[in-house]
This record gives C-alpha cells, sequence and structure tokens, in this order.
C-alpha cells in the first residue's frame, strides 16, 4: 500500500505512507533529566513535523511552532548547521525559551548532539536503533539535555 511515488532519473520509489498515529508507548525518555508534560508534548510536535521534512530531517520548535528546519543533507550534522542557522537568522531566540530538537532518525555520533546544545537546544527527540544509543545517552546526560527515543523512525525521501 504505497502512498508516495517519486520518479527521478527513470527511477522510480515507492515509499509508504507515514501515517502512524502515535502513542506514548511509541517512546521512552531515556535522560535522567525528565521533560516535563508541557516540553513532552513540544518533542511530540517536533517530532511529528520531522515526518513531512526530507530526510535527514532535524526541526527545531519552540512553543509548538517551527523555528528552524534542516533536510536533505548527506549529512545529520550539515542538517543541524542549517536548522541552526535558520533559527539564528530568521527567529528572535531569549535565553529563556526552550527549544526542542527532533531528528527523522537517529543520531549516529555525538557531534550532531553537541551542536545542537551548544546552540540553545534543549530536549532532543530522535528514533532509538543505533549501535551507539547508550553513548548518545551518556553524552546527553553529561550535557544536561532531555533526551527521548521513537521506536519509529521516518525517513522521507
Amino acid at each position: 500500500n504505497f502512498k508516495n511515488i517519486t520518479s527521478h532519473f527513470d527511477t522510480l520509489l515507492l515509499q509508504s505512507a507515514d501515517n502512524k498515529i502515535f502513542t506514548k508507548d511509541n517512546f521512552k525518555i531515556v535522560s535522567k533529566i525528565k521533560p516535563t508534560k508541557k516540553i513532552l508534548d513540544n518533542l511530540l510536535f517536533a517530532f511529528n513535523v520531522c515526518r513531512n521534512v526530507k530526510s535527514n530531517a532535524i526541526v527545531l520548535t519552540r512553543n509548538s511552532s517551527t523555528v528552524g528546519i534542516g533536510s536533505g543533507q548527506p549529512s545529520r550534522l550539515d542538517s543541524c548547521k542549517i536548522a541552526i542557522e535558520k533559527m539564528k537568522r530568521f527567529q528572535k531566540i531569549s535565553e529563556n525559551d526552550i527549544i526542542i530538537g527532533a531528528s527523522d532518525a537517529f543520531f549516529p555520533f555525538v557531534d550532531g548532539i553537541e551542536t545542537l546544545v551548544q546552540n540553545g537546544i534543549s530536549a532532543i527527540i530522535q528514533p532509538s536503533g543505533s549501535i551507539r544509543d547508550k553513548e548518545i545517552i551518556k553524552f546527553a546526560d553529561k550535557l544536561g539535555v532531555i533526551l527521548v527515543f521513537s521506536k519509529t523512525r521516518h525517513f522521507k525521501h
């Protein structure tokens, strides 16, 4: 049951629609710091926005509004940098704002999370499944950032 069909250079890509309805059972809070209900709701909002963004998608939100998007890059780190640059260029962000980061797939290395946190992101949601998940959790705890894992990844092509 394919819903998305893309054609490029005499090649056809068939992709199932990403329309899963999430429940709280789809997510696991893996950081030592736990999100408030409001932050968790904002994390879920950001993760849902990710489903409509071309991978490698990074979505930054504030108060259930999108403030930065980076996508379509071969490197997830590059997508982080683009999302941050868009946020800084087009949004007025104050020190007290809680900025949420969402990724459509797992961060394979700590550099993406480090870049987000260095630029004011205080909570991140991403799918689990990396061989480095434990390293990512440990790094998030070291930085004092909220980290939530999803059992589902998006990956729109």
